[in-house]
């Protein structure tokens, strides 16, 4: 089982990931556009790392996916929620290339999974709406929670990175449902206490 060397700026990477990936999964649904814009700078931190860039990359990736993806969701505002859902998908779909990856840098691999997950999300989210987004964020966001442990550099938290076993496998599968629905209803939650003080959403 072959590990990738540890890098000096993967605590960096992982705080980034941790940082993303808490918005993302707790509060992801409060605002559309907070969805949209963090989860821009996900996909493309995501990314970025999953093709061993530098820190210098991944933070201008990042940054031009958030911004991106806040510029494209005011030009289509009339398809906001699809954009939101497509954002999101996005996140998913980079995280199940990353596990299916195996390390190889595969661009064309990237280029099935991401907008192939991003496009049904994207019309799941334009027909649900808040109701999709929020499962959609949770889900995103624990992919990238996962992730920055994944990121932390020890062979032992690597399994949350790309799991390679199938006992990895099964571990990351529960870790990520169990933190997706925990994820889920701290915002549902937080939906009805803003329903209860007279501010829906």
């Amino acid at each position: 089982m072959a590990f990738r060397p540890h890098r000096q700026e993967a605590p960096v990477s992982a705080a980034v990931l941790a940082v993303l990936g808490f918005i993302l999964c707790f509060l992801g649904a409060l605002s559309v556009r907070l969805a949209v814009l963090i989860a821009g700078g996900g996909l493309g931190w995501l990314l970025a790392e999953a093709f061993d860039a530098s820190a210098a990359t991944m933070v201008l990736v990042a940054g031009a996916g958030a911004v991106g993806a806040l510029v494209v969701s005011f030009l289509v505002s009339r398809f906001l929620f699809f954009v939101a859902g497509a954002c999101v998908g996005s996140v998913i779909g980079a995280k199940l290339f990353v596990i299916a990856d195996n390390g190889e840098h595969h661009w064309l691999l990237a280029l099935v999974f991401v907008p192939a997950v991003a496009v049904v999300a994207g019309f799941l989210a334009q027909h649900y709406e808040k109701a999709f987004l929020r499962w959609g964020t949770a889900v995103a966001g624990a992919a990238l929670l996962l992730s920055a442990v994944g990121r932390l550099g020890t062979s032992s938290t690597d399994v949350l990175w790309r799991p390679e076993t199938a006992l990895g496998g099964i571990l990351f599968a529960v870790l990520w449902v169990v933190l997706s629905i925990v994820g889920h209803r701290v915002q549902t939650s937080g939906r009805v206490r803003r329903a209860s003080a007279g501010h829906p959403g």
